[in-house]
């Protein structure tokens, strides 16, 4: 009776209060914000699953696009990305109602589960239930992570199809067909959430796995899981159209985007003196051959090292270098970082505890380092209320949850609900799909590419942030807005109290704020048509 008490305080009572703090976290106020364009995008096609049973980019009324067009071809069918993210989405909208919380409701729960999946692989494999409390922990409290896994998009879904894969690949799959059989599945359905953390994820794990298991390898198994996984993804490959997209691929790029992820896993992932510390630590045991690898929990700490290493190099030939795609690798950080406070407690005390109050309750071992180094270039449009500058995460988190903050799109969104008359055309520079989610308007513009109308728009939307296209040319729909505004007398301005952020709820810690701007931006003006008056 006392063991198990004393295992119920020790194991399952930290794994409960930490839950219920990630859920706290990721479902209080989930609505507090629309959506903005990303999320907008996967919402209108999961709304659009609803009617016509596949994403299709057009409703009859209003385009889906943030490519010129080329995400579809002439029967509208979305070819750009995979569909599990919008199915899920789907589900929840079918269930609870096209609403902002419904939308993100599943991401979000998901997000929860990563969280359990990290406490329960750490103390599965291993056995040490501080180790798998810290690491739970750790993502538990992570704002980047609970930013993205609050959004009406695949983040928290890859991370947590990442779990799986690495909870089968340690369950025995060279002997055992359960864990095959998982491992394969969760490589498919990688694949069918965003291909290119497939990619990224799979050449990585492949190498590790060479590197650091190599003598517990057995090859047929490993031909029938590439077989099992190949015919998954097959289908895919012709209905994404992956091998176009091939084309977008970059070299002339790498380097940059290579100084772009390394400097984002730096600042919001994995600090860079922990970083150093495990380049010297290995690299020392390495040249003295001390046989470190004995021990199964740094030879797996070293494992997820090189995966998610191998992911940001694989990932620069992308045509964007952008965080999102690295979300997935945050539950292996947390892993290390919590083997790490571990060991630091197991040398000295005080140092285990100091390391473990940084990492869960500031960034400034992420930030200081980095800005000491000059290595960091903060935007001009950043202030000093956002994770690029050393912060109390947490505390910025839960002023945004339980502020209202003055999202642009959301005074978009409300002005238009408000004045404009169903089937009235908008036309918008950017922020098209949360007003096409959000409003009965007809709206144009936006990344759509050419557009044509045979009336001049009732309203137009321009922004303070120009937007060029992947061609560098002004995008069609600055153009339009340019030339109608240019006509004399055509358009009246509407100033709304707001201001024209960039994106509204984007969840990249680069531009993701927490509280309005200390420095005013450009005021959100729309522009109304201005109708000749009735003759009498």
């Amino acid at each position: 009776m006392i063991e198990s008490s004393r295992r119920f305080y020790l194991t399952w009572l930290p794994l409960v209060m930490i839950l219920a703090l990630g859920a706290f976290l990721l479902l209080y106020h989930l609505d507090h914000r629309p959506f903005w364009q990303d999320e907008a995008e996967t919402a209108c096609l999961a709304k659009n699953v609803l009617k016509y049973g596949v994403p299709r980019a057009y409703d009859g009324v209003n385009v889906i696009s943030q490519e010129q067009g080329h995400e579809f071809g002439h029967n509208y069918l979305w070819r750009w990305s995979p569909w599990l993210q919008i199915y899920v989405a789907a589900a929840a909208f079918k269930i609870g109602g096209l609403t902002t919380y419904a939308g993100r409701f599943p991401f979000a729960i998901l997000g929860i589960a990563c969280i359990f999946l990290v406490y329960q692989f750490v103390y599965h494999n291993f056995g040490d239930p501080v180790w798998a409390s810290l690491a739970a922990l750790l993502l538990a409290t992570s704002v980047v992570f609970l930013l993205f896994a609050r959004q009406c998009r695949y983040y928290s879904l890859g991370t947590f199809i990442t779990l799986i894969n690495l909870y089968a690949f340690r369950e025995d799959w060279q002997h055992k067909t359960g864990p095959l059989i998982l491992l394969c599945a969760s490589l498919g359905l990688l694949f069918y959430t965003n291909y290119l953390l497939f990619f990224s994820y799979v050449g990585p794990l492949v190498l590790a796995a060479l590197l650091l298991y190599y003598r517990e390898i057995r090859w047929s198994r490993v031909l029938v899981l590439a077989a099992g996984t190949g015919l998954l993804i097959l289908p895919g490959l012709f209905l994404f159209r992956v091998e176009q997209q091939t084309a977008m691929i970059s070299l002339s790029a790498i380097f940059g985007h290579l100084q772009e992820y390394t400097g984002d896993f730096l600042q919001f992932m994995f600090p860079l003196p922990l970083g150093l510390y495990m380049l010297w630590h290995w690299g020392r045991n390495f040249w003295k051959g001390s046989g470190f690898l004995a021990d199964p929990a740094e030879r797996f700490i070293l494992f997820i090292s090189v995966i998610a290493l191998g992911n940001i190099f694989i990932l620069t030939p992308a045509p964007q270098g952008e965080m999102r795609y690295l979300v997935h690798l945050y539950p292996l950080c947390t892993i290390v970082l919590a083997w790490l406070i571990c060991r630091a407690w197991s040398y000295h005390k005080f140092s285990g505890a100091l390391l473990g109050v940084l990492l869960v309750g500031t960034n400034w071992l992420y930030v200081l380092p980095m800005e000491w180094l000059g290595i960091i270039n903060r935007p001009v449009h950043n202030d000093r209320y956002m994770l690029i500058y050393p912060n109390i995460p947490l505390k910025l988190y839960l002023t945004e949850l339980s502020s209202s903050y003055p999202d642009v799109n959301e005074g978009l969104i409300k002005f238009f609900q408000a004045h404009a008359r169903p089937g009235q055309t908008i036309l918008a520079a950017y922020g098209d799909l949360p007003l096409e989610f959000y409003t009965s308007c007809k709206v144009i513009g936006g990344l759509q590419g050419p557009m044509s109308f045979k009336r001049s728009p009732d309203w137009l939307v321009p922004r303070w942030y120009v937007r060029w296209n992947r061609q560098y040319n002004l995008n069609d729909s600055e153009k339009a807005i340019r030339r109608l505004l240019a006509q004399p007398g055509a358009y009246r301005p509407v100033t709304l109290p707001y201001e024209d952020e960039i994106f509204g709820n984007r969840p990249d810690p680069y531009f993701h704020r927490f509280i309005p701007p200390v420095e005013p931006l450009s005021p959100l003006t729309v522009y109304e048509k201005i109708r000749p008056a009735k003759q009498p």
